[in-house]
């Protein structure tokens, strides 16, 4: 397999139509928000019968997130933008190792320069993404992420946060097109706010429980550029683990 190098990478089974996935060993590796992220995309973006939809990932670091989804949706083109070159690179090598180069895409390239001319404005069907979650002032950092300037970047705005994200979700949607994104619970006010300044309507979010008792640690929530401002949907909340700590029924069937 191409340039794959096992002192500094690993290969994870996915279990889904066999894909696979290479990631960094000291840089950022998906967790259960991009699995998260992924299902929820492809229960709640429409169908189109007559074209594939085109999709736009916002931030794809390795690529974990896109490749999930395009395991779950066969009828989507996706492209995904990064602008960490070495994690570029290794999306790339995802894409060939699950022979998805006939409908997934990787671009070099900052969400804040958006559009450019291979990604064209007002084009896409829907936008997901997963944004760091942390301002450069919201500590503490850890040593793992001190030293790697790959993780600081993935989980710290260095070149944006979700304000920036969402303006380029903003103006790459196509009229009524499909916003998705998954963050901590504590950023929902700010997160909603920034949408509507963006005239981006929030649709449906669910919220994540560790545990039935314990208070939620992430959301996720779909938009629509250009909808009516009415009608937004909570969900049933997702748990993720039992009691005893085990995984819910409900976390088994999403991540199987």
């Amino acid at each position: 397999m191409e340039r794959f190098d096992p002192r500094k990478e690993t290969i994870e089974e996915l279990g889904r139509e066999g894909f696979r996935l290479i990631q960094s060993r000291e840089g950022f590796r998906f967790g259960e928000d991009t699995v998260l992220l992924s299902w929820f995309v492809s229960e709640n973006l429409r169908v189109r019968p007559h074209r594939p939809l085109r999709v736009l990932e916002l931030g794809t670091n390795c690529g974990a997130a896109s490749v999930l989804l395009a395991a779950r949706r066969k009828d989507l083109r996706i492209d995904g933008v990064e602008r960490q070159e070495e994690a570029r690179s290794v999306f790339e090598r995802n894409i060939k190792l699950n022979g998805l180069s006939d409908r997934v895409r990787s671009f070099l390239s900052d969400v804040r320069e958006l559009p450019t001319e291979d990604l064209p404005g007002n084009h896409y069907d829907a936008v997901f993404m997963n944004p760091p979650f942390r301002r450069p002032d919201q500590g503490p950092i850890t040593s793992e992420e001190l030293h790697s300037r790959a993780l600081l970047e993935a989980r710290f705005s260095m070149h944006g946060g979700v304000e920036e994200f969402l303006d380029s979700a903003r103006k790459m949607l196509a009229s009524r097109g499909d916003l998705f994104l998954v963050d901590r619970a504590g950023t929902l006010t700010g997160v909603i706010a920034s949408c509507m300044k963006n005239h981006l309507i929030p649709k449906r979010i669910t919220f994540v429980h560790p545990y039935a008792d314990r208070e939620a640690t992430l959301f996720l929530l779909s938009a629509r550029k250009g909808g009516k401002i009415p009608g937004t949907v909570i969900t049933p909340p997702l748990i993720l683990r039992d009691a005893m700590g085990g995984y819910t029924e409900q976390w088994k069937k999403i991540y199987e």
